[in-house]
């Protein structure tokens, strides 16, 4: 947005360099309001859709937000003083025990097998804290190790609103590298920005998410150990710390058996190195709980910087009152209502039951990630290519950008075909398609939906 208006007024002249660099891009909101007015197929919403009977027993034929079975019972029995009280500034500590309980289960390390690995994980990390939302977890981690002017690096495919948090608000800079070199992992790019990156600053901060938004991209095993080493190599090499942001909002969404089928947090957490993850994940698409605004930001640890247990509790604590301070001086708390939810949850149904309550609902995104990618396969067209994706809610489809316009193919699909994708258009980053979200498309649309994105490609 331009502002014109308000720019010739004094209240503009009055804004701090904040207040005027700070907007809301017409990027997915924008086509997601037109969509819901204009559309017939919605590929737009990042939220998971289904008819209710589809995912429930005894569910209706209305179509809804995906929920976990018995959500509702969780609402009727709890009491005011779930309700009512403010939340402690760093969340319900009961919860903040059990999200690491279940950081641990997601780990998917076997207690009889990988006891090191759990025990390092249990000693070396932080106990959670609670945010609202990944969004502003992710917002307060950017905040605490960025001043402005600063690089973080991140892919130049990313979730839009990373350049609102780090550019508009914080006043920072992204240094990016192109994510994929020939459909792969881009690690020369990744490494090549590190090196120029460290010639300036003193620290590394690095945003990755898997799987990964827009693309839905998920690094295979072998692409995850080059990972590791890779950045591990480079970190000795440069000698300053390299603090790695991992967005995990997508994390249990994976549909494809080569690929890692976890954090890579985890990996990262468990290396020697001065590569210090931070994992940044919540309720919103973990347990289904969009509007909840619950997230978790943990941090790992390293025990080079400690000379006991002593030490490292002492550090947990001083890290609880660095990120307390960031929450208190910006939201307060978070809100009491979803946190009581959420730890009701956990207690009375269990990991294993949530777990098995959320498998059809990820095996329902499954069956549609398999079809649209299929469906696209079968358009005949040089000017397109899928990017690889293996999990997530969405997929993206790059466009030959001499001949096509992400945008104006998006206002075709929308205007001519009521078909509701977002597009993603940068020129300075190389990129030029279309975002879709499956995630909120039925299986049964996939077909005519693909087919109306071929007629306007022949358009």
């Amino acid at each position: 947005m331009n502002f014109t208006i308000l720019k010739k007024t004094p209240l503009y002249n009055s804004f701090s360099e904040l207040g005027k660099r700070i907007s809301l891009p017409e990027g997915i909101f924008y086509w997601s309001g037109r969509s819901k007015k204009e559309a017939d197929f919605i590929g737009t919403i990042g939220t998971a859709y289904a008819f209710e009977k589809d995912f429930i027993n005894d569910g209706t034929s209305e179509w809804l937000p995906c929920y976990l079975a018995d959500i509702k019972n969780y609402f009727k029995n709890l009491k005011i003083n779930d309700l009512v009280p403010y939340a402690s500034i760093a969340g319900i500590q009961d919860l903040r025990l059990i999200w690491k309980e279940w950081i641990i289960k997601k780990s998917n390390f076997k207690e009889q097998i990988d006891t090191n690995k759990i025990d390092h994980l249990m000693k070396f990390t932080s106990i959670p804290i609670i945010t609202s939302g990944v969004t502003s977890a992710i917002f307060l981690s950017c905040a605490m190790f960025l001043n402005p002017q600063e690089y973080i690096i991140c892919p130049n495919k990313r979730w839009e609103n990373y350049d609102n948090i780090i550019e508009m608000f914080l006043g920072a800079k992204i240094y990016s590298f192109e994510l994929f070199l020939n459909n792969k992992f881009n690690f020369e790019g990744l490494e090549k920005t590190i090196l120029e990156v460290s010639k300036t600053q003193e620290k590394l901060v690095i945003l990755l998410s898997f799987p990964h938004n827009p693309t839905g991209f998920i690094p295979t095993w072998e692409e995850n150990n080059q990972l590791v080493k890779s950045l591990s190599l480079i970190q000795k090499r440069i000698n300053k710390p390299i603090i790695l942001l991992i967005d995990d909002a997508y994390e249990p969404y994976i549909y494809s058996e080569n690929v890692i089928n976890r954090s890579i947090f985890y990996d990262f957490q468990q290396i020697e190195e001065d590569i210090i993850p931070l994992k940044l994940d919540g309720i919103t698409k973990e347990l289904l709980m969009y509007g909840g605004r619950i997230g978790f930001i943990t941090i790992g640890l390293k025990p080079s910087w400690v000379n006991n247990l002593e030490e490292i509790e002492q550090l947990k604590t001083e890290l609880d009152n660095k990120l307390s301070g960031m929450i208190r001086s910006t939201i307060s708390n978070c809100n009491h209502f979803y946190q009581a939810i959420t730890l009701k949850i956990f207690k009375e149904k269990g990991m294993d039951k949530i777990i098995e309550e959320r498998e059809v609902i990820r095996n329902l995104l499954k069956e549609r990630f398999e079809k649209f990618n299929s469906e696209l396969k079968r358009i005949d067209c040089p000017d397109i290519s899928i990017d690889p994706n293996s999990g997530g809610f969405f997929l993206f489809l790059n466009l030959n950008s001499d001949k096509i316009k992400a945008t104006d193919f998006a206002e075709c699909l929308l205007k001519k075909y009521k078909v509701g994708v977002i597009p993603i258009e940068n020129d300075q980053e190389h990129i030029n398609g279309i975002r879709i979200a499956y995630s909120s498309v039925d299986i049964h649309q996939i077909p005519e939906m693909v087919n109306l994105i071929k007629l306007a490609l022949n358009d």
